[in-house]
């Protein structure tokens, strides 16, 4: 009987060896597999609000939300497992903004918070959304590393943060660590908008040459030697580049003005040097094969235009870039600019429209003032 229970107990534990080795640790994997259940305090916000701004932008996978619609006059205070929005009106300078916040607690559970005042008018519902889906990237992104860092690679990989300023914590004059930081949000345009924007900047410029070259055909019409028709015009593709001997101001001065206008579009676009002077390059092809049809293509004009211009181009706009920095804001400073650069201020008036004026706080947010504003709210106001 003896022998028979050793027996028992001795397959019992090779049993309990063999359950532990293939039943626990995928119990383990499990747990790690299974969905997080978050909630979501969203204060003063509509159902509407929430699926059309910030659903799109919350992970597909790997989360349960639970949502919660409240009414208040400012953001809950961060709890772990929870994330709180917050939307509401702002005034900045007598201007009314549009305030989005947020809280949450990034992989070190330590809690930080987000807050947007957003501009009203023309595209304003870009701007939100861009908001939400910035805020969205940066709270999920924190569930697998602590929110310096990824604030930091956002920072590393995004054009659209300008105006970056560090906010401190000082003591007797001393500062102590950063607490935060402040910024300002621009929403660029793609490429496809901007190549297409060039292009028609650059067309509408050479009409206006086109427009004054016919004005003095007198004086144009002495290097025509092309007629409208299909055969001269396989003539002037196939009997390619000359030297031409016109004056100096046509070959040099106009030529130089408009590649500098070719360039300066390019730059008022957000190509580089080099881009805006293959700009400039296309700029006058275009004007050499079609908007003087009539004449030969000028081997000096190709020269002279975009290399002159993009000179010229790139000195004109550092002199618009001084005067900005250093003239008083005003109707005489605006007024110098658009003079020297036209397409700059034009521009940067369309793009201005379409990001409008977003300024963020990112706030790294004390664990202790956390704790002890929520103990006062419960204790002293009894908001529970």
């Amino acid at each position: 009987m003896i022998k028979t229970g050793l027996n028992h107990i001795v397959i019992l534990l090779i049993y309990a060896i063999v359950l532990w080795n293939f039943d626990a640790y995928p119990a383990d994997n499990a747990d790690d597999n299974a969905d997080k259940y978050k909630t979501i305090n969203l204060t003063n916000f509509s159902e509407e609000d929430y699926l059309e701004y910030l659903s799109p932008f919350l992970p597909s996978h790997g989360y349960i939300f639970n949502r919660n619609y409240l009414h208040g006059n400012s953001i809950l205070n961060p709890v772990i497992g929870t994330i709180n929005f917050y939307e509401g009106k702002h005034k900045i300078d007598n201007k009314d903004f549009y305030r989005f916040s947020s809280n949450a607690f990034d992989k070190n559970k330590n809690p930080f918070m987000l807050e947007w005042n957003i501009s009203k008018g023309f595209f304003f519902d870009n701007r939100k959304t861009e908001a939400f889906k910035f805020t969205a990237e940066m709270i999920f992104d924190s569930e697998d590393n602590d929110i310096n860092t990824v604030f930091a690679k956002r920072l590393i990989e995004s054009n659209n943060i300008i105006n970056l300023t560090p906010l401190y914590s000082i003591n007797n004059d001393e500062i102590e660590k950063i607490n935060g930081y402040e910024f300002n949000y621009t929403i660029k345009r793609s490429s496809t908008y901007l190549a297409m924007r060039a292009s028609i900047e650059i067309l509408a410029s050479a009409s206006v040459g086109v427009i004054n070259y016919f004005m003095t055909k007198d004086v144009n019409a002495v290097d025509w030697q092309y007629k409208y028709t299909w055969h001269d015009a396989k003539n002037k593709f196939t009997d390619g580049w000359y030297w031409d001997p016109n004056n100096f101001n046509t070959n040099t001065i106009y030529h130089l003005y408009a590649g500098a206008t070719y360039y300066m579009i390019g730059r008022s676009n957000y190509y580089s040097v080099f881009e805006s002077f293959l700009w400039s390059v296309g700029g006058s092809l275009m004007w050499e094969y079609f908007g003087e049809w009539r004449e030969q293509v000028s081997l000096n004009d190709m020269i002279f235009t975009p290399t002159l211009g993009a000179l010229t181009g790139e000195f004109i706009i550092q002199t618009a870039n001084f005067i900005e920095r250093n003239m008083k804001p005003g109707f005489l400073r605006e007024t110098i600019m658009f003079i020297l650069y036209p397409f700059g201020t034009i521009n940067r008036m369309l793009d201005s429209s379409n990001s409008g004026d977003m300024r963020v706080r990112l706030i790294f947010v004390s664990p202790i003032q956390t704790a002890i504003e929520s103990k006062i709210e419960r204790d002293v106001f009894n908001i529970r």
